[in-house]
């Protein structure tokens, strides 16, 4: 079966959304509206590629909507255009962080991301209180290293700079500005460098690293 071009902006539309110039925040009726959830499995992508593959072979020739979803895959960036032909890999995180209200207030919080290894590291008054996996910055677009700080927090964030397989700006949930346009946020995670910039953590982990980091905590970037 030949799959239609179009297919693999089903997987871009878990993996990008990173940020890499100045843009406006978006407007708050819009994001009144997002409402995030749980990344999809490994096998939910896998399932509704191959079923939108067959709904488009059927359908491309025929409909105009589906031959501009088509024709919108010459604009997605090269980088994209590789994670999505990466085999899905689960977001799952077992075991799940603690829940972030059951932990006692901390006089002092720092993230580290470590590029080499691919992880981050959450801290607590000089404690690790939580690691996991991200995905940094592909070649084409590095994360920046260095010592930054939380420079502000959005629960609802979409880029300015990407747009997803509907032509929306991409969500970037649970997102931490870090550096300029640079952001920790909720993403797809396909154990490497894969995003345009940003830091994305799976679902999970950022949700617990947003609800207990602050405004002005010290975030590092290291390799």
């Amino acid at each position: 079966m030949n799959h239609n071009p179009a297919v693999p902006l089903l997987t871009l539309l878990l993996s990008t959304g990173c940020a890499y110039q100045p843009y406006p925040p978006l407007p708050e009726d819009l994001a009144m509206q997002t409402a995030y959830a749980a990344p999809m499995t490994a096998e939910e992508v896998r399932a509704a590629a191959e079923a939108a593959a067959t709904a488009a072979e059927d359908t491309v020739a025929d409909d105009p909507v589906a031959q501009s979803a088509v024709g919108s895959a010459a604009h997605v960036s090269e980088v994209a255009r590789r994670e999505a032909k990466l085999a899905p890999v689960s977001q799952e995180v077992d075991p799940p962080p603690p829940d972030p209200e059951s932990l006692p207030a901390a006089d002092s919080r720092q993230l580290d991301i470590r590029l080499g290894s691919q992880t981050f590291n959450y801290y607590e008054d000089g404690q690790l209180v939580w690691s996991g996996k991200i995905s940094s910055g592909a070649a084409e677009h590095p994360t920046p290293k260095g010592s930054f700080s939380v420079q502000s927090k959005l629960r609802n964030k979409r880029s300015g700079s990407y747009t997803n397989f509907f032509d929306r700006p991409t969500p970037m949930p649970y997102a931490l500005q870090f550096s300029g346009p640079y952001w920790v946020h909720e993403g797809y995670v396909p154990n490497e460098p894969a995003s345009h910039g940003c830091v994305r953590l799976r679902y999970e982990d950022a949700k617990f690293v947003y609800a207990r980091i602050q405004v002005g905590d010290p975030v590092n970037v290291v390799d």
